[in-house]
């Protein structure tokens, strides 16, 4: 199943269709570090709702949209950052919601935790307008004025959670297939309708991270995931890669969601958790490899991790307690 011109101009040269049919496609993109899924469901002319499960760290999309487009996101899992023209980041936690306008920018969705899941909803005024109209009355809510007031000049907008919405999104996971369309369709006009009601709403909370200061952190992850059987200080971290201990420890935090020592501490428990599947080493080898010398150290930051010691967790062999 080839995809189309416009399936392309979407989600890339790369996508691969997985199923199709009237109102709904899957898509795959894979490299070698993993794959992302995307499943959309055209709701009203012009409005598609997508489901996005990501398990890898890179996702390469040129965006050429014909008409001018919109997209809302939701993160329910996982983080995704958020490059601007001007070189900084910010990063939507779990939880938070956003809307930035399509313009053609090649796009490059970089997932600090290689795992997102979040739905999206496409919008083209232009055709999704008519369909406003019939649903609130002519005139009542333009969906382009609405989102361009939004996005601003940076083209993009940025909710932190809040329990006034976050209800809206969560009912998105779990719809019963029989009832999806119109469900879609409640939804996605109950999103528009708060949408209208928020301009001038929401102070400032963006936390903006200049391009070199991120490049460093990520170049402090890849040490520090690469090398798990090694300890480093914090201070010794912020020397090596010329970085301020106080904007080292903020960054990495913007970036992966936790400071360095707790996220190394739960990286390491889940490399040692496939270990104990894959491999036939002893709990103490293992031990030694993610950086820990005593045995019940280990045990005691893996059944904090995991829920479970780790000879019950290797007993149970398919590993469910991840």
């Amino acid at each position: 199943m080839q995809p189309t011109s416009l399936e392309k101009s979407l989600y890339g040269d790369d996508v691969k269709i997985l199923s199709r049919r009237d109102d709904m496609a899957v898509y795959l993109v894979t490299d070698k570090t993993g794959s992302a899924k995307m499943t959309s469901y055209q709701v009203f002319e012009g409005i598609d709702i997508i489901y996005n499960d990501v398990h890898m760290q890179k996702v390469h999309i040129d965006i050429k949209p014909s008409q001018e487009m919109f997209e809302i996101n939701h993160c329910n899992e996982g983080r995704i950052e958020c490059e601007f023209h001007n070189g900084d980041y910010l990063y939507m936690a779990e939880g938070d919601f956003s809307v930035n306008r399509k313009d053609g920018y090649c796009h490059k969705s970089y997932f600090p935790l290689s795992h997102y899941h979040g739905v999206s909803i496409a919008i083209t005024p232009k055709t999704a307008q008519k369909e406003i109209d019939c649903q609130f009355g002519e005139n009542k809510i333009n969906i382009e004025k609405i989102c361009n007031s939004l996005c601003g000049r940076k083209g993009f907008f940025l909710a932190r959670q809040r329990e006034r919405i976050k209800h809206i999104f969560f009912e998105l996971y779990c719809v019963p297939e029989q009832i999806k369309k119109d469900i879609f369709k409640l939804k996605v006009l109950e999103i528009i309708l708060i949408l209208s009601t928020l301009e001038g709403e929401y102070p400032e909370q963006k936390t903006y991270f200049p391009r070199m200061q991120v490049e460093k952190i990520k170049s402090i992850h890849k040490q520090i995931t690469e090398h798990l059987d090694k300890k480093y200080t914090l201070e010794q971290l912020a020397k090596e890669h010329d970085i301020a201990l106080t904007s080292m420890k903020n960054c990495f935090k913007g970036v992966f969601g936790s400071g360095i020592y707790a996220y190394v501490k739960k990286y390491r428990m889940h490399a040692a958790a496939q270990m104990l599947l894959e491999t036939d080493h002893n709990v103490l080898e293992i031990a030694n490899c993610v950086g820990y010398e005593n045995g019940s150290k280990f045990a005691a930051a893996f059944k904090d991790i995991i829920g479970v010691s780790p000879s019950v967790f290797r007993e149970s062999k398919n590993g469910y307690y991840i």
